[in-house]
């Protein structure tokens, strides 16, 4: 008897009608197999597109926690050296900067005093920065309706010690 022949009487036997019984041959996984198939080709385009900006917006996000801690430390700097210009806070900020920020010697990055040195006991400074982001952004931008931001500042104030 063969394999087919079973399933039928095996079908008749339950009071199923051998019209009502699914496709079990080669057919049936070749379709299954194209259906597969083309379900892949429609959502691997998605998926790329997701996992691509993902990843713009993580190298973003770490960029600016970078430039958060590169403009603490420019505060905590000019705070505790009064007497520097801006000049040798930004070059000394460009120094302990992560690679994402001090890249190509700092140019992408931008900052401002205030109020402009000496400053004195007890006072308050802020250092302000700017980091052009458009070297980050790999994408193009806007990326299917999705913009990244072109620059990234941050702000910081620190009590004068010296």
């Amino acid at each position: 008897m063969s394999i087919d022949t079973a399933r039928a009487l095996r079908w008749r036997l339950m009071g199923l009608s051998t019209l009502r019984q699914p496709n079990l041959g080669r057919q049936y996984d070749r379709a299954s197999r194209g259906q597969a198939a083309v379900e892949l080709a429609l959502i691997a385009p998605v998926l790329t597109v997701l996992v691509l900006v993902g990843i713009q917006f993580a190298i973003i996000g770490t960029a600016a926690l970078a430039l958060g801690q590169v403009n603490y430390e420019g505060a905590r700097y000019a705070a505790n050296n009064g007497t520097d210009t801006q000049a040798q806070i930004q070059s000394y900020m460009v120094s302990v900067a992560a690679p994402i920020i001090s890249a190509h010697s700092g140019s992408y990055l931008t900052s401002t005093l205030s109020p402009a040195p000496p400053c004195s006991f007890g006072g308050s400074v802020t250092v302000s920065v700017t980091l052009d982001t458009n070297h980050l952004i790999a994408l193009p931008n806007p990326f299917f309706g999705i913009s990244f931001p072109k620059s990234l500042t941050n702000s910081e104030t620190a009590f004068c010690e010296s």
